[in-house]
């Protein structure tokens, strides 16, 4: 009996951080992304500052992500499985854009990674929809 709560308990945690990293890559997501567009209208390349926000921000997708993949192996399943597809799309979308930009040497690349951090703001909304039963 003692085993069995555990567990749950365990998932309980890992469910509750998989929630509120949803709402942390909500707001810094929308942050960054609004820094990025600053820059871009300033006529700045991303500082070393906003390269290492958007390093943090993929790294918290990422633990997000396995919180993710560890409820769904553990039987949590979402409401719809659109929401696996998200995960898998938030993940990736700063490594594809910085992989066709100019490796943050220019003034587009604020705007290309700005709204790329915009654009998961959006996705991020949708998984939050598509998570919950």
């Amino acid at each position: 009996m003692i085993a069995a709560t555990n567990v749950t308990a365990q998932s309980n945690l890992i469910l509750f951080l998989h929630q509120r990293f949803a709402l942390v890559i909500l707001a810094y997501a929308l942050i960054v992304g609004l820094w990025g567009l600053a820059l871009f209208l300033l006529n700045r390349p991303p500082a070393g500052g906003f390269l290492g926000a958007i390093v943090l921000a993929e790294a918290v997708v990422i633990i997000q992500d396995i919180l993710g993949w560890v409820l769904f192996l553990g039987g949590h399943r979402p409401h719809d499985l659109l929401h696996l597809l998200y995960g898998v799309v938030i993940a990736l979308a700063i490594p594809f854009v910085w992989s066709i930009s100019e490796r943050g040497t220019t003034r587009r690349d604020s705007l290309y990674l700005g709204l790329t951090l915009l654009f998961m703001v959006a996705i991020a909304v949708r998984a939050i929809g598509t998570g919950s039963a």
